[in-house]
């Protein structure tokens, strides 16, 4: 699935930015990146919501 990629991708370049702002003592920065990063992993990927063909409401009277 196209998303999983881009999801870990981006978990990737968050761990690694928290990484370094640990490194430098950067304790607000590295506390807002784990979390960010906590969120990544809870976030699921959006249905997409099909609108059906029939739907009379759309057709003009």
């Amino acid at each position: 699935m196209a998303h999983q990629g881009k999801r870990e991708g981006l978990a990737q370049k968050v761990d690694t930015a928290a990484q370094e702002a640990e490194r430098l003592g950067l304790t607000t920065a590295t506390l807002i990146l784990r979390m960010a990063r906590l969120e990544i992993d809870r976030a699921e990927p959006k249905k997409v919501e099909t609108i059906p063909g029939n739907n009379l409401r759309s057709k003009p009277n």
